[in-house]
């Protein structure tokens, strides 16, 4: 197969005048970083495929994409997860149709139910020890769709941020007896088929459509994502026109050749995940045995949660110092957790500066003895007034969020990252939500939706 990269380099010894896109013309000698990039930074011009009519060296990434993850067809994506969510849903939905939602879904998903008019019938997972959520399981699935008729599709996040996964067989089983399509945002597994150490693939575990982003675990360039089409749900004309509404109608050849070297990479050279997979477990056992800060039970190994719940620190302080102090730069906090995400391209001497930090920081810090702020023992279950679509029509003011309590929400407001809504518009803004909101801001975390302690909400 002709390399997308390899051809793409050869473009810098050919005498070819660029009269196209993009204006740097390959040639930009202003800005370092955009003339070493704009050697290979091309649109769609004569012998390099097209991304949304792909019949050569596209279209061979696209079947190798299905043979090393075994699906129907697998399609690249280069504005990421949030492509190939929107997509996804607009392929299985029509305006106005019921889907069931996980509720604990990427903001992505909300706007694709916003955008299509959708009626979304919530799933809450259920909250363990530490205030993390954990997988949907069949056992909801069908304790939901007994009570719901006329639903089109079903979208679940899974693994979580967190590291958490789904039942994703037992829920495929009980949706496709119901002929309900599943839709897993698996963006945050792409790395799942390269070790037995990782959970299963929803792309071999009975989902219909999944999606993955390959920046988030896998060395591979910001954007970069896949869509696997593993069943015939849809047709894959349909799937690839809905892609290409979603998509940029000018893709990054840069991105398009990091997800091939990404995934060639990858399947051609499993021994290093093996490697990573022996030093993640060796980190692991250590980090057992510090004395406060506990490495919280996760389905994905390769995610690192660090609870200090019972500490004298949130989650957020534990952030900053370790960014602060050891410039160690984590992935989120949340108020009673950190997140530190692995790859296959972590090394040793992060492990083990990461380590250190925490057991310095471990041996400073003492068991908190009063209650807790704030721990959900379940997921909060706003009231729900409009639809998302519905309250976008709406007039709307702004309003003290501490003056807000009965009001219905406007605008999504949610921490970021993860990116789930504490408030979908539509949905009654109560106490929990204040206060919740309230808690965020004394830590300074960032909370989207909130500007200048105001908040939307419709004007009634």
């Amino acid at each position: 197969m002709t390399s997308i990269y390899n051809k793409l380099k050869q473009l810098q010894y050919k005498e070819d005048y660029p009269f196209h896109m993009p204006g740097h013309k390959r040639n930009l000698k202003i800005d370092s970083l955009l003339d070493a990039i704009s050697k290979i930074d091309i649109t769609e011009i004569t012998g390099f495929d097209d991304l949304h009519h792909p019949e050569e060296m596209i279209r061979e990434l696209m079947d190798d994409l299905k043979q090393i993850y075994g699906t129907k067809e697998s399609y690249l994506l280069v504005n990421s997860s949030t492509a190939g969510n929107l997509a996804a849903i607009a392929a299985l939905c029509n305006i106005g149709d019921k889907i069931l939602v996980a509720r604990n879904c990427h903001k992505s998903v909300y706007h694709a139910i916003e955008l299509l008019g959708l009626d979304p019938i919530y799933i809450y997972p259920e909250i363990d020890e530490y205030g993390i959520c954990k997988g949907i399981t069949k056992e909801q699935i069908e304790n939901i769709i007994t009570k719901e008729t006329s639903i089109k599709a079903m979208v679940l996040v899974s693994p979580t941020y967190e590291g958490r996964v789904s039942d994703i067989e037992g829920i495929s089983d009980v949706l496709h007896r119901n002929n309900i399509p599943l839709i897993v945002d698996e963006a945050h597994g792409a790395h799942f088929i390269y070790h037995e150490a990782f959970p299963e693939s929803a792309a071999n575990s009975g989902a219909d459509i999944v999606i993955q982003s390959l920046h988030k675990t896998l060395p591979a360039f910001t954007q970069t994502g896949l869509l696997h089409l593993c069943t015939d749900c849809v047709t894959r004309e349909m799937m690839q026109k809905k892609l290409s509404i979603f998509q940029s109608s000018s893709p990054s050849y840069v991105l398009i050749a990091s997800i091939e070297q990404c995934i060639h990479i990858c399947n051609e050279n499993r021994g290093y995940f093996q490697q990573y997979y022996e030093k993640l477990w060796i980190l692991r056992e250590k980090l057992e045995e510090l004395k406060y800060i506990k490495l919280v039970p996760t389905d994905d190994i390769g995610k690192l949660v660090f609870s200090v719940k019972d500490t004298t620190i949130s989650g957020e302080e534990l952030f900053e110092i370790l960014r602060d102090n050891y410039h160690l730069e984590m992935e989120m906090s949340e108020l009673y957790y950190v997140i530190a995400m692995t790859s296959v391209c972590d090394t040793q001497e992060g492990y083990d500066r990461l380590y250190q930090a925490l057991k310095e920081i471990d041996s400073e810090i003492t068991k908190k003895n009063t209650e807790y702020l704030f721990l959900e023992n379940d997921f909060h279950q706003n009231k729900k007034m409009l639809k998302p679509e519905e309250a976008a029509t709406k007039d709307r003011i702004q309003i003290d969020y501490d003056d807000a309590k009965d009001e219905i929400a406007a605008e999504f407001i949610f921490l970021y990252p993860p990116g789930i809504p504490l408030v979908v518009p539509g949905e009654v803004i109560d106490k929990y939500v204040i206060d919740k909101i309230r808690q965020y801001e004394q830590y300074n975390m960032k909370v989207i939706g909130l500007n200048d302690h105001k908040i939307y909400i419709i004007n009634r």
